[in-house]
């Protein structure tokens, strides 16, 4: 079932779990650089983020907002199992079936956010088995840094990715190619926040004086707002990760922004400074 609904302001936010997995190495080497008594301090107050052998458990988040008479939908999820993302989670996403319990029809779909081009974030673009974008009314927006790695790219998993969900919708002409910011409607805004790849970006919401961020993968782990600093294998850039990720973690602060992260067990909550650190705190 999907993980619930909110309003910030006049939006609608609806949290919705494609999959949950379990990385395929355990957390300290998916986040090196953390200390030992952040890890433990991490285990203790987050027991929920680890899973057999110590492995990262992470949620796999998509969010639908409806602003200003329209639906967007953030990110796309693992997918179903011809995606990239089965080969290495063994999980087909439930997307298509937790869309179906909130209500909400592929076709009522006007915008398809792509927060950036890792195989867990764009695997239900298409339909299953097939290369027709799931969602037909909606245009796919991507941020063009991304779209220029992997339409360049000489790695093989990335090309493999990149003919599999992101070349057919530039195919079937519902492609666009993001820029710094997109204003989607007068409260939903695409920020470019590089690091975590060339491309990545979040979404703020900004409605009658109450404001959120969806956040993608700015933040993943508990233990990033423990030790700050700690990037995750993924990130592609880690300097520029990490600077990205302090100068949103302190706009969050400034602005008193509700956070919806796309790996943290919960949908929704708030990042709470603790000195020169942070937690988060689940929004109920």
């Amino acid at each position: 079932m999907p993980h619930g609904s909110l309003r910030v302001g006049r939006v609608d936010v609806v949290a919705l779990c494609d999959a949950i997995v379990l990385a395929s190495a355990p957390s300290m080497q998916d986040f090196p650089g953390a200390s030992n008594a952040v890890w433990a301090e991490t285990r203790r107050r987050y027991p929920e983020v680890f899973g057999q052998d110590d492995r990262w458990r992470l949620h796999v988040h998509c969010f639908v907002l409806r602003s200003d008479g329209r639906t967007v939908l953030v990110d796309t999820g693992i997918g179903g199992a011809s995606a990239p993302a089965f080969a290495w989670s063994a999980t087909r996403g439930r997307l298509p079936d937790e869309l179906a319990s909130a209500g909400i029809s592929p076709e009522e779909i006007d915008e398809v956010v792509i927060t950036h081009v890792h195989d867990d974030h764009l695997g239900w673009t298409v339909a299953e088995a097939g290369t027709t974008p799931l969602f037909p009314n909606a245009r796919y927006l991507v941020h063009s840094a991304d779209w220029a790695l992997m339409a360049n790219t000489q790695d093989e998993e990335d090309r493999a990715i990149f003919a599999a969900v992101l070349e057919p919708l530039e195919r079937a002409g519902v492609l666009e190619r993001s820029e710094d910011h997109v204003t989607l409607t007068r409260e939903l805004t695409v920020h470019h926040a590089p690091g975590h790849t060339p491309g990545h970006q979040v979404v703020t919401v900004d409605s009658a004086e109450a404001r959120a961020l969806v956040s993608g993968d700015l933040v993943n782990h508990p233990v990033q707002l423990l030790q700050p600093g700690v990037c995750g294998t993924s990130d592609g850039d880690p300097p520029r990760a990490a600077a990205t990720r302090a100068a949103w973690l302190e706009r969050i602060d400034r602005e008193g922004r509700l956070v919806c992260p796309t790996h943290f067990p919960e949908a929704f909550g708030r990042f709470v400074p603790e000195g020169d650190r942070s937690s988060w705190a689940p929004t109920s």
